[in-house]
């Protein structure tokens, strides 16, 4: 499950999305298809504007993800920790898994 805490209107809210779907699989690749086409332009690359609009596409992704529940204005005024859970969603969309500190070598027996 992922959950985030959002301050809407001075409230603080959570939103949880359960599990992924096919639709935010969709959402990820097309975002990652965004991210291919911009790191592969040289002259588009060094253009910050094209990031800034990169990395709005890349929130707008979550609010969608999360159903339009919130706004891209949210997320930029949340904490930084939300990103770490934002970021969490967006590779198990596309199909990576969660970290465990088992399968990250921190096993005693090694």
């Amino acid at each position: 499950m992922y959950e985030i805490k959002l301050n809407q209107g001075g409230v603080e809210k959570t939103f949880k999305k359960d599990y992924i779907n096919v639709e935010d699989n969709l959402l990820a690749l097309e975002h990652q298809v965004r991210q291919s086409a911009l790191y592969q332009n040289e002259k588009a690359f060094l253009d910050p504007k094209k990031h800034r609009t990169l990395n709005e596409a890349y929130l707008q992704m979550f609010v969608d993800m999360f159903g339009g529940v919130f706004k891209v204005e949210d997320l930029k005024r949340a904490d930084m920790s939300i990103l770490e859970t934002l970021n969490e969603l967006y590779l198990e969309a596309l199909g990576g898994k969660k970290k465990d500190s088992e399968s990250e070598g921190d096993d005693p027996k090694e």
